[in-house]
C-alpha cells in the first residue's frame, strides 16, 4: 500500500468516564471525554483545583478488563462552559522515545 500526497490522519476516541490523578490522589473525576490526536477534553464532574495545578498528572481511563489505561498529562486547564459546567483540556504526553 502506498500513500500519495498529504496523508494526515487524526484518530478520535471518546468515552464516558475517566479521572485525573496526582500520584494516588484523585485530582478530578471526569464525565464524557474526547481524545483528538494528542489533545484531551472532558466534562468535569468533581475537581480539586489545587491538585490540578500540580505535576505530574496522570489520566486514568477504566477498561472492562479492570486494568486502566494511563497517560501523562501536560498543560491542564479547567474552563467554565454553559450553566456553570466545567471543561478540562490537556495535552497527552507521548510515551514514544
Amino acid at each position: 500500500m502506498a500513500v500519495v500526497g498529504d496523508a494526515s490522519y487524526r484518530i478520535i476516541i471518546e468515552g464516558v468516564t475517566a479521572s485525573v490523578r496526582l500520584g494516588y490522589q484523585t485530582a478530578a473525576k471526569l464525565g464524557a471525554w474526547r481524545v483528538e490526536g494528542d489533545f484531551f477534553t472532558a466534562k468535569v464532574e468533581t475537581a480539586d483545583r489545587f491538585r490540578l495545578t500540580q505535576t505530574p498528572l496522570t489520566l486514568e481511563i477504566p477498561n472492562r478488563d479492570g486494568i486502566p489505561t494511563r497517560r501523562a498529562l501536560a498543560d491542564v486547564t479547567v474552563t467554565p462552559v454553559e450553566r456553570g459546567a466545567l471543561q478540562l483540556s490537556a495535552r497527552l504526553v507521548s510515551t514514544r522515545r
